[in-house]
C-alpha cells in the first residue's frame, strides 16, 4: 500500500470519527459548505457495500479523509480532503496514490474520477500533474427563502402523492428512467436503492413525492430534511413523456414550501452544469443561485 509522508498514519474510520472528519471536510472546502457529522455518516453509509474510506492521522488527530466508490466495472469515483493546516507536506499526493492503487485493485483498467472545487488551485494542479483531465462540472445551488414560496402549480390531470412504501419499486423504476441519460448514471437495483436511500439512517421519506398520471408515475422527488446545514433536494426526475409541462418547477415549489413550513430558510441541491434537460436554467428561474463549482477529473487506470 502506498506510503504517506513521515508523521502520518492511515486507518479505517469508525462512527466516532464522523465529527472530526466533518470538520476537516468543511475546512478543506474553505467554507463552501458546512459538513456535519450526520452528513459524513450518510456518505459512509453509501460506501458500506462498494467503497472504502480512510482517515489519515497526525499525533492522534484527523488530518485528512479519503474514500472511493466502485460505481461500475469500468468506473471508480474518489475524493480526498486535507485539513489546510496539513497542506504542502505531500499528504494529498500520498492519498491520491493510495486511491489509484486501491481503485486498480477494485476495477483493473477502469477510469478513475476525482471531484475537487474549481477554486482549489493546488488540488487541480496535483491532479493534472498525475495525468487527470477535467471532464465535467457540477454546481451546488441554493435558494434563500425570504418569504413563503409560490404554491406549486400541478399540470392538469397529474396528481402529486406522498411516497408510499407499497409503490417503492414503481417509484424506483420511474426515477431510474428519468435519470437514464444523465452523465455517468449507473442504474441501481431496487435492493441497492432500498438500502442506500429508503433504509438509510435518518431518511426523510415524508419529504419524498411521486407525481402520478393514472397508474403511472410521471415524476419523482427525494429530499433530506437536513444536509450540509440546509434543506436538501436530493433528486428531481421527470420521465420524458411528461417533460416541458412544468412538473420540475412544481416539484421545486412544493419542496420550498415544505421546507419553509418546517422552518428551513435555505434549500440546496447539486446539478450537472451540462444537464441535458436544462435543469440549471430551471433552478435559476426558481430563484436559485450557484454556491460553488466542483470539477470532476478523470484518469484511465493502466492495466
Amino acid at each position: 500500500m502506498s506510503a504517506l509522508p513521515p508523521g502520518y498514519s492511515l486507518r479505517r474510520p469508525t462512527s466516532a470519527d464522523a465529527e472530526a472528519a466533518a470538520a476537516v471536510m468543511t475546512a478543506a472546502g474553505e467554507g463552501a459548505e458546512e459538513v456535519t457529522a450526520d452528513d459524513v455518516r450518510h456518505e459512509w453509509h453509501l460506501l458500506d457495500a462498494d467503497g472504502e474510506v480512510w482517515i489519515a492521522e497526525s499525533d492522534g488527530l484527523v488530518a485528512a479523509v479519503a474514500g472511493l466508490l466502485k460505481r461500475a466495472d469500468d468506473h471508480v469515483a474518489s475524493e480526498a480532503y486535507v485539513d489546510p493546516e496539513h497542506c504542502g507536506r505531500g499528504l494529498g499526493s500520498g492519498l491520491v496514490a493510495l486511491i489509484e492503487e486501491r481503485a486498480q485493485a477494485l476495477a483493473p483498467g477502469a477510469r478513475l474520477t476525482n471531484g475537487v472545487l474549481a477554486s482549489d488551485r493546488a488540488a487541480l494542479t496535483l491532479l493534472e500533474r498525475r495525468g487527470y483531465k477535467p471532464v465535467r462540472h457540477f454546481y451546488r445551488m441554493a435558494v434563500d427563502l425570504q418569504e413563503p414560496p409560490p404554491a406549486p402549480h400541478w399540470p392538469e390531470g397529474l396528481e402529486p402523492r406522498p411516497f408510499d412504501r407499497d409503490h417503492a419499486e414503481k417509484f424506483h423504476d420511474a426515477s431510474e428512467e428519468a435519470f437514464a441519460e444523465e452523465w455517468g448514471h449507473r442504474r441501481k437495483t431496487f435492493d441497492e436503492f432500498r438500502r442506500e436511500r429508503i433504509d438509510a439512517p435518518g431518511a426523510s421519506l415524508d419529504l419524498w413525492m411521486g407525481v402520478w398520471d393514472g397508474d403511472e408515475i410521471a415524476a419523482t422527488m427525494t429530499c433530506d430534511a437536513r444536509r450540509f446545514e440546509t434543506g436538501w433536494i436530493a433528486s428531481i426526475g421527470v420521465r420524458k413523456p411528461w417533460r416541458r409541462r412544468g412538473l420540475g418547477l412544481a416539484l421545486l415549489h412544493h419542496a420550498f414550501t415544505e421546507f419553509w413550513r418546517r422552518g428551513e430558510r435555505t434549500v440546496t441541491l447539486g446539478v450537472d452544469a451540462e444537464n441535458p434537460t436544462g435543469a440549471t436554467r430551471l433552478y435559476e428561474r426558481a430563484g436559485m443561485h450557484v454556491l460553488f463549482d466542483a470539477v470532476v477529473y478523470e484518469k484511465p487506470l493502466v492495466v
